[in-house]
């Protein structure tokens, strides 16, 4: 998961938020016509500043290093040159009349305006806001037309001799090695490698000439070094009078290894999160011994235009912790000076008992959709008794003026970190069920 990560401007109140604050409620006797046309030309009116605000208020990257960057960037102030006004009404205006008209999109942006570079923050708002329509506007404003200079990194992947280099000394890994299904079972950086429901798939052919011929679209010809990746994860979604939901994506990549003399890293990635490019360095520095389940440990490095950022995981073949392999990994997280017991326990329950061959994304075909619980679930909320009409305009006040952090906060606060799994004691070995407490 990589957060995009923007400068940071205190006290700004964007202009859809102020509008939508003095809209009055319509009488019951208003056409859900006219309330929608009202809503909209508030919206066309106040999305391009409403979207540079937020962007230029979105999520501080969590490395001191970007950060230092874009605060130097910014200087703590709206700076008026890092935006072009005409820029969202010419090369991206196709972009910024959609997200006007999508309320999510518009609310997206209106709440990590809100989070003032909390980057916890703003990954609650991807994840009870996030759509194509708000990650096509992104792409269009800061990548595609640069209508909002925020960049402190050149566009394009590290170099295999000029990657920052490994923890510790890597171990040999092929994209054979690689293929088939792993899950993410323990992550290091929270704010990207905790989240649930965990799944990585490699396959080789897919990232080759065969899979071009068998009539599936990549979008590089890599040859044999290179592997397609499908990841899954999962967020929960809440929102104001629906039932809890879950935001379930679905990406691909391609994974090309390296096989340049003297590569600092096993491998290297391009994709896209959030409407915004990334560019990734991989290093296996861990994996099974021939008796023990099988794990890999992988250490990765990368970069946005704005940030750079760091982070690892332990990738397993079931969804859950490889218990007599613990102890392997424990030792190989202290070895790249990380503390493993600081690691977080990915919550990957959702794969219990789900049967291998049921219904799968297409490849390629990027996914980003909530899955509904049945309305049973919600108890009855005095909003149920109001008209549709302001039924909606009340609830769309209420997301627009709410507070993020929380949500935010309590998306963050339900990882478990590995000391908190009284399974196993500071060094991964199996702690008997008499001594646990």
């Amino acid at each position: 998961m990589r957060t995009p990560a923007l400068p940071v401007q205190p006290h700004l109140t964007p202009p859809a938020h102020r509008a939508h604050t003095r809209m009055a409620l319509p009488s019951r006797a208003a056409s859900s016509r006219g309330v929608h046309a009202a809503w909209s030309a508030a919206l066309q009116r106040g999305v391009a500043p409403l979207l540079a605000a937020a962007l230029l208020l979105s999520a501080a990257p969590p490395s001191a290093l970007a950060e230092n960057e874009l605060r130097a960037l910014a200087d703590g102030q709206f700076k008026s040159e890092l935006v072009q006004p005409q820029c969202f009404a010419t090369s991206c205006k196709r972009q910024t009349e959609a997200c006007a008209q999508n309320g999510d999109c518009t609310k997206g942006l209106a709440c990590t305006a809100k989070c003032l570079g909390d980057a916890q923050c703003t990954v609650g708002c991807f994840a009870r806001y996030g759509n194509t329509v708000l990650d096509d506007v992104l792409q269009c404003t800061i990548e595609d037309a640069g209508c909002i200079k925020i960049a402190t990194q050149p566009p394009g992947a590290d170099s295999p001799l000029e990657a920052p280099p490994p923890p510790k000394a890597l171990v040999k890994a092929t994209p054979a090695s690689m293929a088939g299904k792993w899950y993410k079972v323990m992550g290091w950086n929270p704010n990207y490698d905790c989240f649930d429901c965990q799944r990585n798939t490699f396959d080789a052919k897919l990232a080759s000439n065969e899979g071009r011929a068998a009539g599936r679209e990549v979008s590089v010809d890599i040859g044999s070094t290179g592997v397609d990746v499908e990841v899954e994860y999962s967020m929960p979604r809440a929102r104001v009078g629906q039932p809890p939901q879950v935001f379930s994506s679905t990406l691909h990549e391609t994974l090309q290894f390296d096989n340049t003399p003297g590569s600092r890293r096993t491998a290297h990635t391009e994709g896209k999160m959030f409407g915004l490019t990334f560019w990734e360095n991989w290093y296996v520095i861990g994996q099974n011994t021939p008796k023990e389940p099988q794990f890999r440990f992988v250490y990765y490095t990368g970069k946005t235009l704005q940030n750079r950022y760091e982070g690892a995981f332990v990738y397993a073949r079931t969804p859950e912790l490889p218990r007599d392999a613990m102890p392997s990994i424990y030792r190989i997280a202290r070895e790249a000076g990380m503390d493993p017991t600081r690691f977080c326990c990915v919550d990957n329950k959702c794969f219990t008992g789900q049967p291998e061959n049921a219904p799968r994304p297409p490849l390629f075909t990027p996914v980003a959709e909530a899955a509904v619980v049945s309305p049973a679930a919600r108890a009855w909320s005095p909003l149920d008794a109001l008209p549709a009409p302001i039924k909606k305009l009340t609830v769309d006040a209420m997301e627009y003026l709410e507070d993020p952090a929380p949500f935010g906060q309590q998306l963050f606060g339900k990882q478990r970190q590995m000391y908190e799994v009284q399974e196993f004691d500071e060094n991964g070995f199996r702690v008997p069920v008499q001594r646990r407490r």
